[in-house]
C-alpha cells in the first residue's frame, strides 16, 4: 500500500486529483484516487474513484470497488444514480433491485426500478444466450457441490428479475439442494421484498408454502435472540473460545432451520447448551432433550458434508 509523505502531501494528492476529474482527465483522476483510496478508504475517496472508473468505462473495476461502500450511495438522488449506472453496466439486476429495496432509497425508488426494468429487457436482446447459459447452470445448483452452488448463484444475480425468480422458485423445492443454499435463496427473497407465496422442501422431507411477504431476517427470530443473549452473558467471559466456536455452529444452525426457527428451537437454552455439550440447566423432559440430539444430529451432517470433502457427483442427502 502506497502512502504519503505527509498529511499535505496526501492533501496536495487530493486536490490534483480533483482538479483531474473536474477536467475529464480520467486516467488521472483514476491513478490518483487509488492512491488515495489505498491510503485512505474514505467515502469521497471511493465515490471520486467509482465515478472515474465509470466514466473512462472500466464497470468491473468500478463496480469491485462500489462494492465494498454500498451504503455510502445511498446519500444523496446522485450518488444513488452513479451507484445504480455501475451496477447496471455490470447486469448486476439483482443487486440493484435489493438496492432499490433499502429503506433510505425510498425517494429514488420507483426511478431506480424503471431504470432496472428498461435494463433488464436490453439484456435480453444484446445477451440473450449468455443469459440462457446463466440461467441453465442457475437451475441445476443441486447436482454440483456447496461451493460451486454460491458461485452458480453469484453469477445468476446477472439474470433479469422474471429469470431469476424462475430458477428460485424451481430450486426451493429441489430436496438435493443444501440448506444453507435454500436459506440464501430464501433471504433473496425477502431483500427484493417480494409477495409472492412459495413452495419450500425442507428438512422433513415436507413441501411447505411460505409466504415471503412474512419472511424476517434469521437473526430476528426469537430463539436466535434468546441465544444470543445467552452466549454473551454466559460463555462471552467464561470461555472465549468456546464462545466463538459454538457461535459459529448455531449461526449454521439457525440458517438451515430457516424458516421454521421457532418451530423448531423451542428451548433455546436447552439447545445451546446441547450443542456446547454442556450440563443441561433449563428445564427439558427427555422426549424434549431426544428431538433436540435428533434435530442436532441431522444438521451435523448437512455441516460435515459441508466442510468435507464432497464428491460433485454424489446427491444423496446427508
Amino acid at each position: 500500500m502506497e502512502g504519503f509523505s505527509s498529511p499535505a502531501a496526501r492533501e496536495a494528492a487530493a486536490k490534483k486529483a480533483r482538479q483531474a476529474f473536474s477536467t475529464e482527465d480520467w486516467s488521472t483522476a483514476i491513478d490518483l484516487f487509488e492512491k488515495l483510496y489505498a491510503d485512505q478508504q474514505t467515502a469521497e475517496f471511493n465515490r471520486y474513484l467509482v465515478a472515474s472508473l465509470y466514466h473512462d468505462e472500466q464497470y468491473s473495476v468500478a463496480e469491485q470497488y462500489a462494492a465494498e461502500q454500498d451504503l455510502i450511495y445511498l446519500e444523496s438522488a446522485a450518488t444513488f444514480q452513479l451507484r445504480l449506472d455501475v451496477a447496471l453496466k455490470n447486469q448486476q439486476f439483482i443487486f440493484a433491485r435489493e438496492f432499490c429495496e433499502l429503506p433510505a432509497a425510498q425517494a429514488w425508488r420507483d426511478q431506480g426500478l424503471n431504470q432496472i426494468e428498461t435494463a433488464e429487457q436490453a439484456s435480453r436482446q444484446s445477451l440473450g444466450e449468455t443469459q440462457r447459459v446463466l440461467a441453465k447452470q442457475f437451475y441445476h445448483l443441486g447436482d454440483v457441490s456447496f461451493a460451486e452452488q454460491r458461485q452458480r448463484l453469484e453469477r445468476a444475480r446477472q439474470l433479469p428479475l422474471q429469470e431469476f425468480m424462475r430458477g428460485v422458485q424451481y430450486l426451493l423445492v429441489d430436496p438435493f439442494l443444501h440448506p444453507l443454499m435454500r436459506a440464501t435463496l430464501l433471504e433473496e427473497l425477502l431483500r427484493l421484498h417480494t409477495t409472492i407465496t412459495v413452495q419450500v422442501h425442507w428438512l422433513d422431507d415436507q413441501v411447505h408454502a411460505v409466504d415471503t411477504a412474512k419472511l424476517k431476517p434469521v437473526g430476528t427470530s426469537l430463539a436466535a435472540q434468546k441465544i444470543q443473549n445467552y452466549l454473551h452473558e454466559n460463555l462471552e467471559q467464561q470461555d472465549p473460545m468456546l464462545m466463538a466456536n459454538i457461535s459459529q455452529t448455531i449461526t449454521l444452525q439457525l440458517m438451515m432451520l430457516y424458516p421454521f426457527i421457532d418451530k423448531i428451537i423451542q428451548k433455546p437454552v436447552t439447545w445451546v447448551q446441547v450443542a456446547a455439550q454442556q450440563s443441561v440447566t433449563d428445564q427439558a423432559d427427555d422426549a424434549e432433550l431426544e428431538e433436540i440430539n435428533v434435530w442436532q444430529d441431522r444438521l451435523n451432517r448437512y455441516m460435515s458434508a459441508l466442510f468435507g470433502s464432497i464428491d460433485d457427483k454424489n446427491h444423496e442427502k446427508p
